[in-house]
């Protein structure tokens, strides 16, 4: 895929970010792998619905330096973190949907294991990454032990990371993330339910 290609997926998949509710306001940041060892990544407060491709920010993965483009997302360290740390990463989405906030906040962690889609769509474990401050380097070192255990995760008070191999499949992780938040809460209301069994778990993820 072409830089010209990944800069209108970033575009296209912020639009539907915000249609779908999963990010408000100028909240959350996208980015993708580019070429040459570059990424990709969103302004500092832009509205994601409301993305313009020619304004996002060229960033060396390797050193961090801005190579063109005006001031990247405050969250690009974690974003660089990925890039570093897993080669097969190529696109990564933050926002702060308001289910997986709120978990966030009250510091439960997301059970995949409650649907068969969960397990396929995030894998057995959506890790809990400890709070830091948004926008510095202790946010990508708390982030940087568990980055490497799964493809989706929970911020602490903050809100919730996807990645994929595209852009595509960063999204459908956030959207399944989202739902399966929105599921735990419906389900408390009517006295919580039970996982699948740790057999058909397995059975699922062998798949």
């Amino acid at each position: 895929m072409t830089s010209e290609m990944k800069r209108k997926a970033i575009v296209e998949y912020g639009k539907l970010l915000y249609q779908k509710g999963l990010t408000v306001g100028t909240a959350g940041n996208i980015s993708a792998r580019g070429e040459n060892g570059t990424m990709l990544i969103t302004p500092t407060s832009t509205c994601k619905g409301m993305l313009d491709k020619d304004s996002l920010v060229v960033i060396d993965i390797k050193d961090g330096k801005v190579l063109s483009g005006g001031r990247p997302s405050i969250e690009t360290p974690f974003h660089l973190a990925f890039y570093r740390a897993r080669p097969e990463i190529n696109a990564v989405i933050h926002t702060h949907p308001v289910h997986c906030t709120a978990l966030a906040v009250k510091g439960i962690r997301i059970q995949p294991g409650l649907t068969p889609e969960g397990l396929l769509v995030l894998g057995r474990d959506v890790p809990l990454v400890p709070y830091a401050t948004p926008g510095t380097d202790d946010l990508a070192k708390v982030l940087s032990n568990a980055l490497k255990a799964s493809d989706a995760f929970l911020l602490e008070k903050h809100g919730a990371i996807a990645v994929g191999r595209n852009m595509e499949e960063a999204f459908h992780r956030m959207e399944t993330l989202e739902f399966m938040a929105q599921l735990q809460f419906n389900l408390n209301a009517v006295g919580g339910g039970e996982p699948l069994s740790s057999d058909e778990i397995e059975r699922i993820l062998k798949k």
